[in-house]
């Protein structure tokens, strides 16, 4: 009887942990949804780049957990180090969209923005 409870205990504990992994990714990709629509939609350059200040910091932290279809699997595998690639692309495109903004060329940053939702797409088929 106190084996059982014990494997039903470790059981409960592991589930948990596992989902905790997964509740700050889902956070951050919903990060990255809200303020790529205000990048998207804002006429102000401020605004702008706090939104893409936010996605930055957002796309960092997502790098930090797996996906999904990619739990389980070594973080030098080649899947995990393709996961952290896009991120990484994502990052490097936040940076020149937030240039723009912080210079408030608003309608080059939304061209520059587009590649944003271009990434994510490309991204979003790898490894939803």
């Amino acid at each position: 009887m106190g084996k059982s409870v014990i494997a039903a205990f470790t059981a409960v504990l592991f589930l948990s942990c596992a989902s905790a992994y997964a509740l700050p990714l889902e956070q951050d990709m919903d990060i990255l949804g809200v303020e790529l629509a205000t990048v998207q939609s804002t006429d102000s350059g401020p605004e702008m780049h706090q939104a893409l200040q936010k996605m930055q910091a957002a796309a960092e932290d997502a790098k930090k957990s797996a996906p999904y279809t990619l739990q389980g699997q070594a973080p030098d595998s080649s899947g995990m180090k393709d996961y952290r690639a896009g991120l990484d692309q994502l990052i490097t495109q936040i940076v020149v969209v937030d240039k723009l903004a912080v210079l408030n060329k608003l309608p080059e940053a939304r061209t520059e923005a587009k590649k944003l939702a271009e990434i994510r797409n490309q991204n979003h088929k790898k490894f939803r």
